[in-house]
């Protein structure tokens, strides 16, 4: 795909009119200290507004719109946040565990909580997005849409990290199934630019996303296993 596409070009006008999209990104970054960390979640809220979505950042402390259509969960930006201490230089030794962890625990929590208040008790249709940490390019740990560089340590933990969401949307899609609750993990490439994540991830929101459920969309290119 190309590196300047356009959600609001590729997609339909007007696509998610009257869809209401959550995005739990890293919510306690400073504006002058986000930098690159959020740009997946940036992206996504902005291709989805532009295509008619009411879109709400969201974290697990704050209170969960009842009217909530779509949650999309920057699990990448969380393991980004969590590795960058190693880094920096901070915490080198627990910074790996501490970046899978809250990778993980960040998006099975979001995911639960939004659907049990959104989705289960007011016996509502739910889909959920989960955006797994990038990819790293061949040449070097630094790469993917959303992650600034990180050790090559800390970036041995992506693949478990990315292994952990795919089963985390494979199990929920089988438990919350009769809940009409659907799930996807999008994994991005090292090529994989931050609008390319946010027109798939638009696309799930809309009608012909509600296909999609217990899988993984594999961005990384014929090299890597296909889901």
């Amino acid at each position: 795909m190309s590196a300047t596409i356009d959600a609001s070009k590729l997609l339909r006008p007007a696509l998610l009119q009257g869809v209401s999209v959550l995005v739990a990104a890293v919510s306690d970054l400073a504006p002058d200290a986000a930098g690159e960390r959020d740009s997946l979640a940036r992206a996504v809220a902005s291709s989805c507004a532009e295509l008619g979505a009411g879109v709400s950042a969201w974290s697990p402390d704050e209170p969960v719109d009842q009217q909530a259509d779509l949650l999309v969960v920057d699990a990448a930006g969380a393991f980004a946040l969590q590795g960058s201490m190693a880094r920096d230089g901070e915490a080198a030794g627990g910074a790996p565990r501490d970046a899978l962890r809250a990778c993980l625990d960040g998006a099975w929590e979001a995911s639960r909580t939004v659907a049990n208040a959104a989705f289960i008790e007011p016996g509502r249709p739910g889909r959920i997005v989960l955006l797994a940490p990038p990819c790293p390019a061949a040449h070097g740990p630094a790469a993917g849409p959303s992650s600034p560089a990180q050790p090559a340590h800390v970036g041995e933990y992506a693949d478990a990290a990315r292994a952990g969401l795919e089963n985390l949307s494979r199990t929920l899609s089988i438990e919350w199934a009769r809940y009409a609750i659907t799930l996807v993990t999008i994994v991005p490439g090292e090529q994989t630019t931050s609008a390319e994540v946010a027109a798939l991830t638009a696309y799930l929101g809309s009608p012909a996303g509600s296909y999609f459920s217990g899988c993984l969309l594999d961005l990384r290119g014929s090299g890597a296993a296909t889901s």
